[in-house]
């Protein structure tokens, strides 16, 4: 008998799962093909030989004395041809000979993936999908259109609430809502919360429309993280490192959805009539997107990096470590334009990161964040963004979990004392002396002067003053006299009162 290595796994994720900016389709989309190989994975026929699956993909190592095209195609039948198949998705399934080392053979195989992907048409087209569908449509009495949610495909089926839809997003829209909770039970099963107990929001208008958030009604907070590295450490990984790793990585996930779903505990404000403010749109090996409502956006970013450092996420000597991007926003605001600006952020952070820093807690577990006030893009990419906006290099913005707690805490203090006109007039003098032709100059004296001005009249005890002085020296960089005055030596992180100012209301209370 001859051993084979076999890969299969979703490709051409952009017209089969983001050709649309609907959430609930999205998820649908997403969540099948999470759920596809996983389902082949767990097959009787191939669950004895996995050797890793997850975000889509998965390996198997099989010895047989058949030919292995066959073996190739009956996973390819099962994956387009199964029960409740959307042939529309696309995957594609190569196989190489067991002989050689692990690491090469790996990247060998996932190098056919590629040369595959490259000679294989992106989208699966049918005949009836060329044109909308003739006569008229039942419930409207219209002529049948094309989908509204697509825009490209003709429609076949009416949406009660989108109107008509094409085949394709029907089948992503239904199927999303039993595969959510299907991927959701397995994920909490060994966990404190059981799905059983909650629901979850279906439209990003439900999630995040609360009038007793103020400012933050109807806003929403996007979420992407992606590993640092992963990749280049997954390729000298042996088979028993890799099964190892993929462990490890289920285990977190597992951990992690419980902890997020733990605040609805912790807050109340998390829930709508008994249903979770939340929306799973991708929830791969190392890379998740999560929507939360704006107001918990801070914390749910941070219940992250509590549940890596609980783990204590390590692969023998080197920290798994993640870069995020936390996009806050309207909900009418194209989910795939905040998802690309969420994913430029993070790899914002990966640019700013050394090989060995890639690996280290202390420097890898790192999030860029942006505000988005209107339907606004970043056409010239957040790291061009950053040093405009901010007069400063991006890697100087990224913050670690301890500085986004030290932030929340700043503005706590700060929301006490100062009012937030007097924020912003902080900042602004930060700006101006930045922005002074003279590079060479170490004084900023409007920025002195004006907060001064601030800490001379805020009404506080003694002890919370001096206080809010430390704060203001560990945070911002500050230099005082040894009376508290303010000196008008320029701030090393004069921008942290620019980034408070824009995250005044996002930063959460308690």
């Amino acid at each position: 008998m001859k051993q084979y290595l076999f890969r299969t796994e979703a490709v051409n994720l952009w017209p089969t799962v983001y050709d649309t900016s609907d959430i609930s389709t999205i998820r649908g989309g997403g969540f099948y093909l999470l759920d596809r190989v996983r389902s082949l994975a767990q097959d009787s026929d191939f669950k004895e030989n996995v050797i890793t699956e997850g975000a889509s993909t998965a390996v198997f190592e099989i010895e047989s004395d058949n030919d292995p095209a066959d073996i190739r195609n009956k996973m390819l039948a099962y994956l387009y041809d199964g029960e409740n198949a959307i042939r529309e998705m696309m995957f594609l399934v190569e196989y190489i000979e067991n002989k050689g080392k692990f690491p090469e053979l790996m990247a060998k195989l996932q190098g056919k993936i590629r040369t595959a992907q490259m000679q294989t048409p992106s989208i699966r087209i049918f005949s009836e999908t060329l044109k909308p569908k003739s006569g008229t449509n039942p419930e409207t009495g219209k002529q049948w259109t094309y989908d509204t949610l697509n825009r490209t495909l003709p429609a076949y089926k009416q949406d009660k609430l989108k109107g008509p839809i094409s085949g394709f997003t029907y089948s992503r829209r239904e199927q999303g809502k039993t595969l959510r909770k299907r991927i959701y039970e397995r994920l909490l099963r060994d966990q404190d919360v059981s799905v059983e107990d909650y629901g979850f929001t279906d439209e990003l208008e439900v999630l995040c429309n609360d009038p007793k958030q103020g400012n933050l009604n109807g806003k929403i907070a996007f979420i992407y993280i992606d590993g640092n590295k992963f990749g280049k450490l997954q390729r000298n990984f042996s088979k028993e490192e890799l099964k190892r790793y993929d462990a490890l990585l289920d285990g977190f996930k597992k951990r992690l959805l419980a902890g997020i779903i733990n605040l609805a505990r912790e807050d109340k404000s998390f829930m709508k009539d008994n249903k979770i403010r939340l929306e799973t749109l991708l929830w791969g090996g190392d890379e998740i997107k999560l929507i939360v409502p704006a107001w918990m956006g801070w914390k749910a970013a941070l219940r992250f990096y509590e549940v890596a450092d609980e783990m204590n996420m390590k692969m023998g000597e080197k920290e798994l470590t993640y870069a995020m991007g936390l996009v806050f926003a309207h909900h009418k605001n194209p989910i795939r334009n905040v998802s690309e600006i969420a994913e430029d952020m993070a790899q914002t952070v990966k640019d700013g990161l050394s090989s060995d820093q890639a690996y280290q807690r202390s420097h890898g577990n790192r999030v860029h964040y942006a505000v988005l006030e209107s339907l606004e893009t970043l056409p010239k990419g957040y790291g061009q963004f950053a040093k405009d906006f901010y007069r400063v290099a991006p890697q100087e913005l990224s913050l670690s979990p301890n500085e986004m707690r030290g932030l929340r805490d700043f503005a706590k203090s700060l929301d006490a004392s100062f009012s937030r006109s007097k924020i912003y007039s902080v900042a602004q003098a930060w700006v101006s002396g930045s922005d002074k032709e003279d590079k060479e100059d170490k004084k900023n004296k409007e920025y002195a002067e004006t907060l001064q001005r601030g800490l001379d009249v805020c009404e506080v005890s003694a002890k919370k003053k001096e206080k809010l002085v430390h704060e203001i020296e560990t945070i911002t960089g500050t230099a005082f006299d040894e009376d508290k005055n303010v000196l008008e030596a320029k701030p090393e992180k004069g921008y942290r009162w620019l980034q408070v100012a824009e995250l005044w209301d996002y930063l959460p209370s308690s």
